[in-house]
C-alpha cells in the first residue's frame, strides 16, 4: 500500500512564508477553498482544511472523475479488452438508432472520446429527451466530423466509463480498486454518484477525499509504477499525460495548453485533474510534486484563475530552483506528441449543411490566403505566421490585423478589429483524410452581431 508520510515544505526548499503568503492570497482573494495540499514523493508536505470540511469527507471532484475513466480505459486495454481504435458504436448496438448511427458517430474511435475530438459540440445527455445518458451518444444529431477539433463533451467520458461497466461486469470504481486503487489505499467510503438509469457517473460523479486523488496523483507521476510493480501501463499513462490535442480557443487560460486523455496540460512543465469549481491536482513528475485542492469557485469566474495564481505566484518558483538531479525529483518527464502536418498544396473545401452557413473555404498556403463563403459574402483573409497582418474586416467597415499559426497539424486563424470597435475572431482548421472541421468562436460589438452567426459554432466540408 501507498504510505503518504508527514512531511516538511523545507524538506522541497519551500519557505514557510511562501505557503503562508498562498494561504493569504487565497483569503485576500476571496476565493472559498475547502482544502489543499502540497505533496513531495509520498510526503505531504502541507494539507490544510477550512470548515466544515475535514480531512476524511468525501468531497465532490466534478470532472477529475473523466481522468479517473481514462486510467480504467487503460487497464481495459492492458488487459486485452479493448483497443483505443475499436468503434464505439460496435461496443453499445442496443443504444443506436433504428436505422443504424450517424456515419460520423459510426466513425469515433475510443480514442476520440479520450481526447475531446468526438462528433459533438457539447455533452449529449443535456440536449436529449430520456433518462439513458449513454443512449444519448448515439442519437443526438452530431455536428462535425469527429477525431479533428477538441470540443469538452462530459457524455464521452460517461459512455466509456460505461463502456467499463459492460466489459467487466462490475461498477467503474470496483473495476479500479481490484486492479489498483486497493494497492494506493483508495478509501473504501469513496463512490460514484449513478446516472439515472444506474450507470457511473464517468464524467462527474467521483465522492472521494483529496488524500485519495493525492494517491492516483502520486501513481501518475510515477508513470503507473509503484515500488517496481506496474499498476497501471506506463506506455498509455505517457499518452495520457502528454499534449496531444490544441486547445487554443478554450476561454480560460489554464485551459489552453493542450490535452491528453481527459488530462489537462498546464502552462508549466505539467499536467492536471481538473473538475469544476476548483478541484485540481496539477502534477509535476520532473519535480515529483502535486499541488491539490478542494474548492467551491462555481459561479465565480475567476475563482479557479485564483487558485492556480496563488500557488504560481508564491510556491512554484521555489520547485523551479530545485536542481533535475535533486534524489526527490523525478527525473524522467512526459513526451510531448507534436504531429504537425502541414498540407503542402492549394485546398478548396466545400461544407456540408451547417448552423454557421459556411458553403465554402480555400486556402492559399504560398501566398498566405483564406477565402471564405458565407451568408454575407465571399472573403479573402490575408495572414502573416510570425507577425499581424493589416486588413479590411469583411464587410464592416473597420479595420483588423490576422495572423495564421500551426499547432500540431491544426491551423489557427486569428483577426482582432483595431478600430472605433474591437472585436474579434478566432478559428480552428483540423484537417483529417480529405475532410477538414472548422471551429470558430467570436465576440464583439453590436457592429459585428450579424456576423458573429457565422462565427460561433462547428462545421466540417470535404475537398
Amino acid at each position: 500500500m501507498l504510505t503518504l508520510e508527514k512531511g516538511t515544505v523545507e524538506e522541497y526548499n519551500i519557505p514557510q512564508d511562501a505557503v503562508d503568503k498562498m494561504e493569504e492570497l487565497f483569503q485576500k482573494r476571496g476565493v472559498r477553498i475547502h482544502g489543499y495540499m502540497l505533496l513531495g514523493g509520498r510526503k505531504v508536505l502541507k494539507e490544510r482544511y477550512f470548515g466544515p470540511y475535514q480531512k476524511d469527507d468525501n468531497h465532490r471532484m466534478y470532472s477529475i472523475t473523466k481522468s479517473f475513466v481514462a486510467l480504467a480505459v487503460g487497464l481495459l486495454e492492458k488487459n486485452g479488452l479493448i483497443t483505443l481504435e475499436d468503434k464505439i458504436c460496435e461496443y453499445f448496438p442496443e443504444k443506436l438508432p433504428g436505422d443504424g448511427a450517424h456515419p460520423w458517430c459510426g466513425e469515433m474511435t475510443i480514442r476520440d472520446l479520450l481526447t475531446m475530438r468526438t462528433c459533438y459540440g457539447s455533452t449529449t445527455y443535456k440536449r436529449y429527451d430520456g433518462d439513458d445518458w449513454t443512449e444519448s451518444f448515439f442519437r443526438v444529431k452530431p455536428d462535425h466530423v469527429p477525431g479533428t477539433v477538441f470540443s469538452y463533451d462530459t457524455s464521452a467520458a460517461h459512455v466509456l466509463g460505461a463502456l467499463v461497466e459492460k466489459l467487466t461486469g462490475m461498477k467503474l470504481l470496483d473495476y479500479m480498486r481490484k486492479e489498483m486503487l486497493d494497492e494506493l489505499g483508495f478509501s473504501k467510503e469513496a463512490y460514484i454518484i449513478p446516472d439515472p438509469v444506474g450507470v457511473s457517473q464517468g464524467g462527474s460523479g467521483l465522492m472521494c477525499t483529496m488524500t485519495d486523488v493525492a494517491r492516483v496523483a502520486y501513481l501518475c507521476n510515477h508513470y503507473g509504477v509503484l515500488d517496481g510493480r506496474e499498476l497501471l501501463p506506463s506506455g498509455f499513462l505517457r499518452d495520457a499525460v502528454s499534449n496531444l490535442v490544441p486547445t487554443d480557443l478554450q476561454p480560460k487560460l489554464d485551459e489552453q495548453f493542450g490535452y491528453g486523455y481527459y488530462i489537462w496540460m498546464t502552462r508549466e512543465e505539467g499536467y492536471v485533474f481538473f473538475g469544476m469549481g476548483g478541484q485540481l491536482a496539477v502534477c509535476f513528475p520532473k519535480y515529483d510534486f502535486c499541488y491539490l485542492t478542494i474548492a467551491d469557485t462555481i459561479g465565480s469566474p475567476a475563482g479557479l484563475q485564483i487558485l492556480y495564481d496563488c500557488f504560481y505566484e508564491t510556491v512554484y518558483p521555489f520547485l523551479k530552483e530545485r536542481r533535475e538531479d535533486n534524489p526527490l525529483a523525478f527525473a524522467q518527464t512526459a513526451k510531448t506528441k507534436d504531429t504537425e502536418e502541414r498540407p503542402k498544396e492549394n485546398q478548396t473545401y466545400r461544407f456540408y449543411p451547417n448552423p454557421m452557413g459556411w458553403s465554402r473555404v480555400s486556402f492559399d498556403w504560398e501566398e498566405r490566403l483564406v477565402q471564405i463563403t458565407i451568408p454575407a459574402g465571399d472573403f479573402t483573409l490575408a495572414f502573416e505566421e510570425d507577425s499581424w497582418k493589416q486588413q479590411p474586416f469583411l464587410n464592416t467597415g473597420y479595420t483588423c490585423e490576422c495572423r495564421g499559426m500551426w499547432k500540431k497539424g491544426h491551423f489557427f486563424l486569428e483577426c482582432f478589429v483595431i478600430d472605433e470597435e474591437q472585436g474579434n475572431v478566432r478559428m480552428e482548421f483540423a484537417f483529417k483524410d480529405d475532410r477538414l472541421t472548422l471551429h470558430s468562436v467570436s465576440t464583439g460589438e453590436p457592429f459585428f452581431a450579424k456576423l458573429q452567426s457565422s462565427f460561433n459554432g462547428f462545421a466540417s466540408a470535404e475537398r
